[in-house]
């Protein structure tokens, strides 16, 4: 299955179970003021790291990609308001980076080791009368593993947009789904080296499913 009809589905999946959120009786929509929700995460890369991977080797054109993948985590969410909201989430990753080439001519196919741990501290806002929510901030991406040991920047900073929604399925059980971008400039070698030879934008996909633990309400 492509990578691209795993993140349909999931996304459609994802919407369904928005609408039973928002279909739900209001007294079953409401929500605790400090949560913690342990969650399952799939992850979707869409730009690869590089495209030219040790070009003064390989030549041009070989490329370094993240593999999609599912991983775990972890977010705390408090709601000063009935509208506004504060949370803070961190997941850890197995993914590992693929190099390729789409050229006949160069031979190089290879999977690496390689985890992915992402954190990042975002707020919320839900419009009164839904249990949709939009979120953004500031997001952090770390890279691990045998293949970035010893590489000068394994971590990148920047931010983190998406859209979520508590759903009740019964009066004591609630679904948490959410969507959300994690969105920075990467250059894991750092400027002295030519691995990768440029700093470049990613867009990671984070779509998760975690149920709710109420810690006060």
């Amino acid at each position: 299955m492509s990578t691209g009809t795993s993140l349909v589905r999931t996304m459609l999946l994802a919407g369904g179970v928005c609408s039973a959120g928002l279909a739900a009786p209001a007294a079953l929509r409401a929500q605790a003021k400090l949560e913690l929700t342990p969650f399952f995460t799939s992850y979707y890369p869409l730009a690869t790291l590089t495209d030219d991977f040790v070009a003064s080797f390989f030549g041009p054109g070989v490329s370094v990609k993240q593999l999609s993948t599912a991983g775990f985590g972890g977010r705390l969410t408090y709601w000063v308001s009935r509208t506004l909201g504060i949370e803070a989430e961190g997941s850890y990753i197995p993914s590992v980076p693929r190099i390729f080439s789409e050229k006949d001519s160069v031979n190089v196919a290879s999977t690496l080791s390689g985890s992915i741990v992402t954190g990042s501290a975002r707020l919320l806002y839900r419009p009164s009368r839904t249990n949709l929510f939009l979120l953004g901030g500031l997001g952090i991406v770390n890279r691990g593993g045998d293949t970035w040991q010893d590489i000068d920047q394994p971590t990148a900073f920047g931010g983190v947009l998406g859209f979520g929604v508590r759903a009740s399925v019964t009066p004591k059980l609630a679904l948490y789904v959410s969507a959300e971008a994690f969105l920075y400039s990467t250059d894991p070698d750092g400027p002295d080296f030519d691995d990768f030879p440029e700093s470049k934008f990613q867009q990671d996909i984070l779509v998760s499913i975690g149920v709710p633990i109420t810690l006060m309400r």
